[in-house]
């Protein structure tokens, strides 16, 4: 499945919230790469940054928990989960969250990276 065949089977509705969910993080994030992963669409550059999805009665933006945390202040009476944040088409979220939700997991994959590449560097 891809990404476009996945959007294709959503109602008008849903298809329109997450394709606009969709252009904004290309925008954000122009090299990260489409992919489906647990049945999700997804972006990934050098791990995945979020994933996003359909329900039923809301669509979600998937992030790391520790993403939410920081950015739930914004969130003000948004229904989220562990690693969730929830919206409709009627009720999308914020641009400047979802951007701050990218620019903090961009943070987090540079700083396991360089963690990583630090612990390859230090002599034994």
């Amino acid at each position: 499945m891809t990404v476009d065949l996945y959007l294709q089977a959503l109602p008008a509705a849903q298809r329109d919230g997450l394709q606009q969910l969709r252009e904004q993080i290309k925008a954000l994030v122009p090299q990260a790469e489409e992919t489906i992963s647990y049945g999700m669409p997804a972006f990934k550059q050098q791990g995945i940054l979020v994933y996003y999805a359909a329900f039923t009665h809301h669509m979600s933006l998937f992030v790391m928990p520790k993403v939410l945390d920081q950015v739930r202040p914004m969130l003000g009476d948004r229904s989220t989960t562990k690693s969730a944040i929830h919206f409709t088409e009627d009720n999308p979220i914020p641009a400047v969250v979802v951007e701050k939700c990218i620019a903090l997991r961009l943070a987090e994959i540079e700083a396991k990276l360089m963690a990583k590449k630090a612990k390859k560097t230090t002599p034994k």
